[in-house]
């Protein structure tokens, strides 16, 4: 954990280099970025069972329209915890979802 920590501090030094670099110039252009993908998130809010305290699923889909991951979430008094699913709970939650997220992706 301790080298992600590092790893996000390194990042966010190059990170504020290259807004520093756009910033004099703004025809710069980032040449950090190896890719880009476009993931989309939806916030399924479950029925509330405790007044102040929501939870729901987030769930995740690439632009082919792919279910790809979910995750569990709470959020109480301004904070949020979220919760990474067992490979069963994930399957069981992307099975569950996967229908009522059928889109059509152009």
């Amino acid at each position: 954990m301790t080298d992600n920590v590092d790893r996000l501090g390194k990042r966010m030094v190059e990170l504020n280099n290259a807004l520093q670099d756009k910033k004099t110039n703004p025809d710069f252009g980032f040449e950090g970025i190896k890719s880009i993908e476009t993931i989309v998130k939806f916030e399924v809010y479950l029925n509330d069972s405790e007044e102040g305290v929501e939870d729901g699923v987030y769930v995740y889909m690439n632009d082919k329209g792919e279910l790809l991951n979910a995750e569990y979430f709470v959020k109480e008094d301004g904070d949020v915890t979220i919760i990474t699913f067992t490979d069963e709970q994930l399957e069981l939650v992307l099975e569950l979802f996967g229908d009522f997220f059928n889109v059509n992706v152009e």
